[in-house]
């Protein structure tokens, strides 16, 4: 296991800072103390520097070694220093320039103490030609002239006073570019790293590169690190295109050696308390490199010089909260699937804690080492419970999950509990595409499967359809001999034969009686009929009530219930009155019957009797009439409604449309609070790879015509020698899109739907959305380079999946992938989705078990889990790229291994 399994972390870096040993030190120098005093020095440093926030310190002391060999020996002597510490040396460098130019070189901690000797041993100083040392120092001042050495502040006397001479020559002198060339040739190169300042003391940027580009191209270009503290000069050197830089960038690039160079910010401390407190000048612009604390872990900074390093205040590791897996335990050994008395299950090896990062994880391991099992362990016992797990889930495997870097839960895999991540199997992309299921896959990730038509409208339709078609069934109700009742022409029949009956048995003896008495039967008749709709009435209003009532109490029973006294008084009154003018009707026909005795000498009675069933029978008719007419109108009403319903259909489908089109909008432009680089990779992630989605209305021809066969009587639709029993329906319906399906209905419908050749529910193909929807509906159509997803290639189709599940999630839950480059084209991944991890991974947790030496490492893995079966029982080690043991075993495992380190190298040009 590695000394940091977890990976490459954000950590605290100082790569600039002083000893005692530097000349210009503040509280004293070694120079100057005793034993004693140097002993307490170094043992404060030492202490100060195992208090302090940093993880790596470069002691970068003004022409010598000596600060940190005396640290090195302190420490090798029993004062453990629990920081990793690098020597430094910070030189001042002949220049054409006007102004001092300093330049640093870190070296390996891992160098022994004779090649330091040697490197410094290399280092000429102008003037004098020889080595550095102090003795060089102090004949390099002796040859300035009194008026320079005065100019450096030099007592007068400097010339015989040692200490004066040495504080001189260490303020002015200058090694030669040649002896640091040859300097640099006695360390291996991946064993150091020249760092030279840019606007900080001694910096480049002072060089005049119009008059002395030479001079400008030869620092700019040997540098590997820029010291910086500037947010738009780091910018610059990153090569990232600003409004600030935009005109120059590319002309900046070339001088610099046409790579981006990492820039830092060391301290630049110069008191013992430096190592622990930061000075405040540099406080708020600290280093942060992601890497482990080694001299590997800072070489990463030249082959990611945007993502490993950044110089601010706070780690960057807390800028963006996410939720993430932090772990995997594993308490006892056990044994993912079921017994098998045939063969010997593989296990799972007992592990205290697999510590997982947070950004991008990949693991590696043989064919059988258990890589593809602990991620399917974990997508099925906290994933989804959609199917029945093939594992047995044990309560031994755990995992802890943060909700971002301080709240965590721990769960078992037994427990059931569902974790927010996405998980990706292997192979599900391409079965997925195989199958055909990719569209309704989309349709999920953007949250549109659900999009259904407007249940109010679904309602209205089927309200104002069965208003009409209650209405016509109405004018069709016939009697028990089955004749029609409300035929217009056969109520004028009767009408009239009764009126001819009433005039039979009228004579000028009785017509003045008989008129009134069927007068008064005309009045009872009205006053009954009023009676009974006024009964009618106060029954819908008494069911209304109680239907009301009830509602508004479960609302809430502090609101009054419906008070309708009001309008039941008044129904009563009615009422009460229809009654009074049926009695004084009765009491008049009463009285015009014993008038008539007196003076009628026929059959009475049977004239009465007659002359009143005559007259109502009439009056019914006319009641009839009456009712016709008030249908006719409801019926009017009813079909005017009914002809909003097109228009209302058109507009759902159209809401359904741009509701779609709003959500896929909503994904590219993303939310309000989203950062330049998130939109940044959005942009790469879907408008770069010409994905694109919008909402259709799809009029399905064939099944519409399909269903139309099934409510048509076809003897009458046969074929021809011209058309097919298909095209004479279709000439029939001439409807070929929903424009001409809505026309149609507001035009034809309801006049064709009578035509003896519909033998079905016609309208309900227009009206019912459960029968419509099956060849008129709003689809979510996915292109991807102007081409629609049902016309592109499984590698395609698997590219448009997979660059909207990360879209659709893109800055939420974790990402699991159990290898990708199983449903992927190769160029795809090497030119496409390494570049979108590498960006996500800021964002969103990523796991992915990989056998693609590119994704592994050109992605950059902040962490890779090595995955090994000893003897069946499955272990896992952990380390970070730049870690050793991690790195030899991807390019021993990894086919391509040793390539795709050297394609990041020469991403960057580097050697």
């Amino acid at each position: 296991m590695s000394n940091f399994p977890k990976g490459s972390e954000w950590r605290l870096w100082d790569l600039h800072i002083h000893t005692p040993a530097s000349y210009n030190y503040s509280g004293g120098r070694f120079a100057t103390m005793t034993p004693a005093e140097k002993a307490i020095a170094i043992s404060q440093i030492v202490a100060n520097m195992n208090e302090s926030d940093v993880a790596a310190f470069a002691i970068n002391d003004y022409w010598t070694f000596d600060g940190y060999l005396a640290l090195r020996q302190a420490h090798e002597s029993g004062e453990t220093i629990h920081k990793t510490l690098f020597p430094a040396i910070e030189l001042r460098i002949e220049s054409a320039s006007k102004f001092r130019l300093n330049i640093h070189v870190i070296l390996s901690d891992k160098l022994t103490v004779q090649q330091l000797i040697d490197f410094k041993g290399q280092l000429k100083l102008r003037l004098t030609d020889r080595p550095l040392s102090d003795e060089a120092l102090v004949e390099y001042a002796k040859r300035l002239d009194a008026g320079k050495a005065k100019d450096q502040g030099a007592p007068v006397d400097y010339l015989t006073n040692p200490a004066a001479l040495a504080l001189l020559g260490a303020k002015t002198a200058e090694i030669t570019k040649a002896s640091f060339e040859a300097a640099l040739k006695t360390i291996p190169t991946d064993q150091r790293l020249v760092m030279v300042p840019y606007d900080c003391y001694g910096g480049m940027a002072k060089i005049d590169w119009k008059a002395q580009p030479a001079e400008d191209l030869y620092f700019m270009q040997m540098a590997d690190i820029v010291e910086d503290r500037d947010q738009k000069n780091i910018d610059l050197f990153a090569c990232r295109k600003t409004p600030e830089n935009a005109e120059f960038l590319d002309s900046f690039k070339a001088t610099i050696g046409g790579r981006p160079k990492p820039c830092v910010s060391g301290s630049d401390g110069h008191s013992i308390a430096a190592f622990k407190t930061w000075r405040t000048e540099t406080n708020t612009k600290k280093t942060w490199i992601k890497a482990d604390p080694t001299f590997e872990g800072l070489r990463q900074i030249l082959f990611e010089p945007v993502a490993r390093v950044r110089v601010q205040e706070k780690s960057p590791g807390q800028a963006y909260t996410k939720p993430f897996f932090s772990s995997v335990v594993i308490t006892q050994e056990l044994s993912p699937f079921p017994g098998n008395p045939n063969y010997e299950n593989p296990r799972f090896g007992m592990h205290e804690g697999l510590p997982l990062n947070s950004d991008l994880v990949c693991m590696i391991g043989g064919r059988g080492t258990g890589k593809s099992c602990l991620v399917d362990y974990v997508g099925q016992a906290f994933g989804p419970s959609q199917k029945k797990p093939t594992y047995v889930l044990n309560q031994d495997f755990a995992v802890t999950f943060n909700k971002d870097v301080q709240s965590m839960s721990n769960h078992h895999a037994k427990e059931g509990a569902e974790l927010p991540f996405v998980y990706i199997s292997q192979n599900e992309v391409k079965s997925k595409v195989t199958t055909g299921t990719v569209g309704e896959e989309i349709k999920q990730m953007l949250g549109i499967q659900g999009l259904s038509f407007d249940s109010d409208l679904v309602a209205k339709t089927r309200e104002m359809q069965d208003s009409v078609s209650k209405l016509k069934l109405w004018f069709d109700q016939t009697d028990e001999k089955g004749s029609v009742i409300y035929d217009r022409r056969e109520i004028e029949g009767q009408i009239a034969r009764f009126t001819s009956l009433l005039d039979s048995i009228t004579t000028d003896q009785n017509k003045e009686k008989l008129e009134r008495f069927t007068a008064n039967i005309s009045r009872i008749s009205s006053a009954e009929e009023l009676i009974r709709k006024l009964g009618l009435l106060k029954d819908e209003l008494d069911t209304f009530k109680a239907a009301f009532d009830l509602k508004l109490s479960a609302v809430d029973p502090q609101i009054p219930l419906l008070d309708i006294s009001k309008q039941s008084v008044a129904i009563e009154s009615a009422t009460i009155s229809a009654a009074s003018q049926v009695k004084s009707g009765q009491t008049q026909n009463a009285q015009i019957r014993s008038d008539f005795a007196q003076v009628y000498t026929g059959d009475l009675s049977g004239l009465l009797q007659n002359a009143e069933v005559y007259r109502a029978s009439i009056e019914k008719l006319h009641n009839n009439f009456r009712l016709i007419a008030e249908k006719q109108k409801e019926l009017e009403i009813a079909i005017a409604k009914r002809s909003t319903l097109p228009d209302l259909i058109a507009a759902e489908l159209k809401r359904q449309k741009d509701a779609i089109d709003a959500k896929w909008l909503s994904v590219q432009q993303g939310q309000p609070d989203w950062t330049t680089e998130q939109r940044d990779l959005m942009r790469r992630i879907l408008a770069d790879r010409q994905i694109t989605l919008a909402g259709r209305v799809i009029f399905d021809t064939t099944v519409f015509v399909a269903h139309l066969k099934d409510v048509l009587n076809l003897r009458s639709f046969r074929a021809t020698n011209e058309l097919t029993v298909d095209g004479r329906v279709k000439q029939a319906f001439p409807i070929a899109d929903a424009d001409a399906f809505f026309e149609f209905m507001r035009d034809e419908l309801h006049t064709i739907e009578a035509e003896d050749f519909v033998s079905g529910d016609l309208a309900g193909l227009f009206y019912d959305v459960t029968k419509r929807s099956k060849f008129l509906r709003v689809e979510p159509v996915i292109s991807y380079g102007g081409r629609p997803l049902d016309r592109l290639s499984v590698g395609q189709k698997g590219t448009v999946y997979l660059c909207l599940k990360l879209a659709t999630q893109a800055f939420t839950q974790p990402l699991i992938f159990d290898q990708p480059e199983d449903d992927l084209d190769n160029e795809f991944i090497i030119e496409e989705l390494v570049d979108i991890f590498r960006g996500i991974k800021q964002f969103r947790q990523v796991i992915l078990v990989s056998h693609n030496a590119n994704l592994v490492v050109n992605a950059d893995a902040d962490q890779v889990i090595v995955a090994e079966n000893d003897s069946g029982v499955l272990r896992y080690r952990s380390g970070s790229l730049e870690d050793a043991t991690t790195n030899q075993a991807v390019r021993r495992i990894l086919e391509g291994g040793d390539a795709a380190f050297l394609k990041r190298e020469l991403r960057y040009n580097l050697k």
